[in-house]
């Protein structure tokens, strides 16, 4: 076991006592032990939507406060109520400082909520989180549309250690989110035109993410102001796409096809977008280091663009010098022209001749 005093552990703890009630405290005789409140003592979550069991509160749409403790102090992450009699009672989470005796609002009901159309729901609000540890919650219902609210148990999930980090999205996270966006056509800011379909984008990501689209977006909002979509013709409706996610995210999707990184390549190396370019060019790289089928192909490619390519380029050479008689005997290389057969024999026996002095 890790007991290293920085490292963080997180617990999960159900209700161990009932503190107070005041609806026990103002109708006593209609509680009977074991039947009431009581029953979201060591309560969990086990068949939970199932059955209705747990505490019944009928409270004539009156406010009721219940407070409860845990086992053991911690910092509070998340608090899950297992509302399973006419969810969406709950008006505000409290938490107890002990040491001075205060009790603090983790989250608090806006305004109020309509009748949710279930009859089971596990209430799990985003919290406002203190940097103290505490064992104690105080949970206060508002009831405005029933008399009758149902809890079958109160989940406590915290950590030893206060989590600066928790509940912030890393900027990969982010960044997906935004893209999801894009995929659900959310309107945004600026609109594409690509084989007659409509791309929603953010201007902003655009324009700091490529001089291109800078300079695009903001000559077309100064002078169009953005009334129509803008129409790209010189690129397909999957590279777009694939191209975005790159601007957005900083990286290709794994599962990239090699024709697909390809086209990325050659419009990231139109649009000056150097880092797509290089990323493209891993993955190309690594494709062709596997399916050696592919390499003179994109010789030919290469060579047609250069000096664009000539990165890549220098990758074939190296690659053509470590399996060259295998590659000499394909029928794609006798129908490569005079000109590049000889030059692809001397760049790959150059690096060959370097290789093995370099070992010698």
């Amino acid at each position: 076991m890790n007991n290293d005093s920085n490292t963080i552990l997180g617990n999960e703890q159900w209700v161990q006592w009932i503190e107070y009630c005041s609806y026990k405290c103002n109708h006593p005789e209609t509680v009977t032990k074991g039947s009431g409140v009581e029953k979201l003592c060591q309560a969990t979550d086990v068949n939970f939507g199932k059955n209705e069991n747990g505490w019944i509160l009928s409270n004539n749409n009156r406010e009721e406060n219940l407070i409860v403790s845990f086992q053991s102090p911690t910092f509070i992450n998340e608090i899950c109520i297992y509302e399973n009699l006419n969810p969406g009672s709950i008006m505000r989470l409290e938490i107890l400082e002990c040491q001075r005796n205060k009790w603090w609002t983790m989250w608090q009901s806006k305004s109020h909520i309509d009748k949710i159309p279930l009859s089971h729901n596990i209430f799990k609000p985003l919290l406002r989180r203190y940097r103290f540890q505490s064992d104690t919650i105080r949970i206060t219902f508002g009831s405005k549309y029933t008399d009758k609210i149902g809890i079958q148990a109160i989940k406590l999930i915290g950590s030893n250690i206060f989590d600066i980090n928790l509940h912030r999205p890393s900027i990969l996270q982010a960044m997906m989110t935004l893209y999801e966006q894009i995929l659900n056509d959310t309107k945004l800011d600026v609109q594409f035109l690509i084989d007659n379909k409509i791309i929603n984008a953010h201007r902003n990501i655009l324009c700091c993410r490529s001089s291109y689209f800078r300079v695009l977006l903001l000559d077309d909002f100064r002078e169009k102001n953005q009334a129509k979509p803008i129409a790209l013709t010189d690129i397909d409706y999957e590279t777009f796409i694939e191209l975005l996610y790159f601007i957005y995210t900083g990286t290709y999707r794994k599962s990239i096809s090699y024709d697909m990184a390809i086209k990325c390549m050659i419009y990231s190396n139109k649009i000056n977008l150097l880092s797509g370019k290089n990323a493209a060019f891993e993955k190309i790289s690594y494709n062709l280091s596997r399916n050696r089928d592919s390499i003179l192909s994109m010789y030919r490619l290469v060579k047609q663009m250069s000096p664009a390519f000539d990165l890549l380029l220098d990758y074939i050479y190296e690659l053509c010098s470590k399996c060259m008689n295998e590659i000499c005997k394909t029928q794609e290389f006798y129908d490569l022209d005079k000109h590049l057969m000889i030059d692809l024999i001397c760049q790959s026996a150059q690096r060959r001749d370097i290789r093995e002095q370099a070992t010698s």
